[in-house]
Parts: structure tokens; sequence; C-alpha cells
């Protein structure tokens, strides 16, 4: 590599050349202990990046942790209020079925670039390795900082949501219950530890207890799906399909359904969190863009399916979203189930969304943990460290689990504060692939021998598939900046822009002062490809 980056070779690396010289005696004592194969330490040789981190999963085990961290099909049928409210049933149904199809080139470029350099920091290595070499530095110092704040936000999604439907259940179950504000607080951080401890000390056994929630997971759906489909009240075909709502009070229905599709992007997000785990997959090169493809297809399968069943069952719109538990699905639920039966129920969901939790927390801390191994970030040894019993960041899962308490505190407890962490996640998500897929669109253009091998390619249709991916995130970037109603409001802003905003300013203050200095992006450590690599 030159020193700011960017191939120097147009030509395939020999793999033979990198095996030999990691294949003496304490290689071979690396590769039983971490229970890499022989493409996983040439990876992450060709990355420069030793070996820390113990490769638990593979290709079951990968697809039942990624299923586990987006729960699609759960989230469907919890995320829909704000697509109810601008855009109404027919709306929501449309943008789930153009957000499916729109996904799909952008996990295709994104599994393409896991399958090139699957490695824990993704999208700001990705920048790094593939941008031009005058500006990979910055553009990928600022995708590591808000590939940090997208994973945290989600992160923070997972818990609020389950310390929302605990309030839900005991609600449920006592009518004189009035939730209050410190209550809210105090499940959250109680969600919070949990995570924390299952993401700490059950990392060894995570891959096999995956597979076991994971068939918890589908077992649930006939539970939700066979009673409303029995004993719901419908609403008409017309209704669903063609029947459009702007309660958001925006100009138009068109604008009112552009800014209710955040509920469907943002189900249908995520499924990258498996790259971040790449450095724990065996044989990920291959395993991970598989793992992510396979689950966008499982989730879709199964999500839209309970989308529908769902939104058939909801023929009073404004009575479902006007419910006191938030969710529209609570309402239905609480027509055709009994109190027990709903809250044996909604406690099933709130294990399966702890589980999850504590799978998307994995995630979100080793991209914590890959920037600032390459100095990225303030503290960056302290958040690097790796505990040398169990193998786990630990400083990363504890730094993750307090920004998630102090994100939570954003108006804790009510739907805008749900509604701006979950854009937070959106903006700063696809801000990181408009950066990655513009890259490597950039390479494939201008340089396309430059691009290292990969064992999922899109050939000759890599071109076409970027561009449509980064319409889409574009597209999706731009319209996650909006609040959920006009006039707008301090009660009903959406705060995520401002926070968004705030941190790509500090971390470019940090840059100018501090970054620039000790920040050198990943490329500089990335072996050439060609002949002369040695």
């Amino acid at each position: 590599m030159t020193e700011k980056g960017g191939y120097e070779e147009a030509t395939t690396p020999e793999p033979a050349n990198l095996v030999d010289d990691m294949e003496d005696g304490s290689q071979g004592s690396l590769r039983g202990f971490t229970h890499s194969t022989s493409q996983d330490l040439l990876d992450m040789k060709r990355m420069g990046k030793a070996q820390q981190l113990i490769r638990y999963f593979r290709t079951i085990s990968a697809v039942a942790f990624v299923s586990l961290a987006t729960v699609s099909w759960e989230l469907n049928i919890f995320f829909v209020n704000q697509g109810l409210r601008d855009g109404g049933r027919a709306g929501l149904m449309y943008s789930q079925i153009w957000c499916f199809v729109l996904f799909g080139p952008v996990y295709l470029s994104l599994a393409e670039m896991a399958s090139m350099a699957p490695i824990a920091g993704s999208q700001y290595h990705w920048v790094s390795e593939f941008a031009p070499a005058g500006i990979q530095k910055p553009l990928s110092y600022i995708t590591g900082w808000t590939s940090t704040l997208a994973w945290q936000a989600g992160n923070t999604v997972g818990v609020f949501l389950v310390g929302t439907l605990i309030q839900t259940i005991i609600a449920l179950n006592d009518l004189d219950y009035a939730p209050q504000p410190y209550q809210s607080s105090l499940l959250v951080w109680a969600a919070i530890v949990i995570t924390y401890l299952g993401s700490v000390y059950g990392m060894r056994w995570m891959s096999k207890s995956s597979i076991i929630i994971f068939v918890l997971h589908f077992a649930l759906y006939p539970c939700f799906l066979v009673p409303v489909w029995l004993k719901a009240p419908k609403a008409t075909s017309h209704q669903v399909w063609l029947e459009f709502s702007n309660l958001g009070g925006w100009q138009n229905m068109t604008l009112a359904i552009f800014i209710g599709q955040l509920s469907s992007i943002t189900v249908l997000a995520g499924i990258d969190n498996v790259v971040h785990v790449a450095e724990e997959v065996q044989d990920a090169s291959k395993t991970v863009p598989r793992a992510m493809l396979i689950t966008y297809l499982v989730n879709w399968l199964t999500g839209f399916p309970a989308l529908i069943t769902l939104v058939y069952a909801l023929p009073d719109l404004d009575t479902a979203l006007l419910d006191p538990s938030g969710y529209p699905l609570v309402f239905v639920l609480r027509q055709i189930m009994s109190t027990p039966v709903l809250t044996a129920f909604l406690v099933a969901m709130v294990l399966i969304f702890t589980c999850s939790n504590i799978t998307y927390l994995v995630g979100t801390t080793r991209d914590l943990f890959a920037f600032a191994r390459d100095n990225g970030l303030p503290f960056s040894a302290w958040l690097s460290h790796v505990n040398k019993n169990n193998h786990v960041p630990e400083h990363a899962v504890r730094a993750s689990s307090v920004f998630a308490v102090l994100l939570s505190l954003i108006y804790i407890g009510s739907p805008v504060a749900f509604y701006a962490i979950t854009s937070l996640f959106t903006v700063a998500i696809f801000q990181c692939y408009i950066f990655s897929i513009g890259c490597v669109l950039y390479r494939r253009i201008y340089l396309p021998g430059t691009l290292p091998p990969a064992r999922f390619s899109l050939g000759k249709w890599g071109v076409p598939t970027n561009c449509v991916a980064l319409f889409f995130s574009t597209w999706a970037f731009f319209w996650a900046f909006w609040p959920q109603t006009t006039p707008f409001e301090a009660s009903a802003f959406n705060w995520a822009s401002v926070i968004f905003v705030a941190v790509v300013l500090l971390a470019s203050v940090w840059y100018v002062f501090k970054g620039r200095h000790q920040y050198n992006g990943p490329v500089t450590e990335v072996k050439r490809l060609g002949p002369e690599q040695e």
C-alpha cells in the first residue's frame, strides 16, 4: 500500500505466499485456539490485524445470531406507528415492498465488501481501503464515528423497547398502574445490565444459545398469526391496499407516505450487524456474506406476512394508534386474548427482545473495539482492550452500556424519544452505507483491478448494483431526518438530526486537533496486492 492508501498493483494476490508465511508452529497453535481457518488467517494477514477474538460462529449459528439481532417479524408488528400515522395501512404495505426490493442491492454490495475484507470495523475499514488516496483518512474517520453512533443508537432502541414492554405488561395486570418516567428509566437500565452481563459472560455459549433462541423466535410466529387471523376484526382489502392516511398534517399524501416509510426502513436495516462479528466467524469471507443474504430473505419471508396479519386486524386505525400502550399490536391482541394469555405472549416477546439485545450489543461493541484498535476514538487504548480470560472487549461493552443509559434519557418513556433514537440509527447507518458503497463504486469504475478478490463477487453486475444501492442509501438518509408531524414543535421534533450533526462536528473538531495525528486509517496496514507484496 502507499502511505495514504490505494493499491499500487492491479493483479490478484497469490494466497500461498501469505499462507506459507503464517503456518509456523505459533500460527498453527493460534489457528487451533481461535478456530480460524487458513483463509481467515490469510484475510487477517492481508488486513494487517492480529487475531484476538475466538471464532465461535459457523454458518447456522451466524444466521441465528443475526436473525436474533434483527428479530424482523417481531419488529414488523411493533414498529408500525410512524408508517400508520404517515401513509396509513396502504402506505405501510407498499413502503415495505419497495424497501425490501431496494435493500437487496444494498445488502449485495455490503456482502461483497464483507467477502473482500471480513473485519469487525466493516464500513470505516472499507472506506479507508477503497476511497481515493487523498481523502481516505478523513472520510474513514468520520465514517468510524457515525458507524459507532449508529450501532450505539440501535442498541438503545432495543433496551428501550424491552423497558416499555415491561411497563405494558404491568399496566395490563394492574388497571390502577400509572407509568412514571423514573420507572421507565429504571426498567431500561435493568435491561441494559442484563444485556451487559449476557454479552460479556455468555459469549462462550452464544453460538449454541443463539440457535436455541432462534427456534423460539420462530415457534412464537404461529402463536401470533393464527389467533389474529381467526379471531381479530378484519379491515377490508380496499382499506389495506388502497386507503392511505395523512395523520401527520403534511401538505400532501405523497409526502406523508415518504416520511412514514421510516418504519419499513428501520425493520429491514441492520442485517450487516453480522459483519461486525466477522472476526468471530469461521471462514468469514464466505460465511458472513452467506449469513447476511440468508437472513435478509428469511426476515422478509416472515416479517411481511406478520405485517399483513397486523394491518388486516386494524379496521379502526385511529383507535389503535391512541391505545394507552403505544402499540397498535397490543390493541389488537387485547381484543382476542385473555389477560393471562396476552401477558404470556408479551413476556415471551420480552425474552426474545432481551436475547436480541445481547446479540446486538455483541456486534455494537465489536464495531467500537475495531475503531478504537485503529486509534479512532478518545481513550482508544482502553476501549480496544481485550480480556485475556474470556477474549471479550469488556471495556467496549461497558462504554456501550453507559452510552445506552445516557441516550435513553432523551425524553425517556415517550414515543418521541423512541422515534428520535430510531431515526438516529437510520441516519447514521445510511451515511456509512453511502460512503462505503460510494467508495467501492469509485474503485470499481476507475481502478477495477485493485479490488481485493472476493469469494462472493458481484462480477459484471457490480456497477449497477452499487449504483442502485447508493441511490437508496441516499434516499433513506434524507427521509430519516424528518419529524413525525407538522407544524414543527419541540415536543414532536426529530432530535436525531441535532445529535447526528453534533457528533459529526465533534468528530471533525477532534480530528483537526488530535485525531489526524493518531489515526492513519486501517488501509496503511493492508498488504499490497501483487507479486511485490512481500
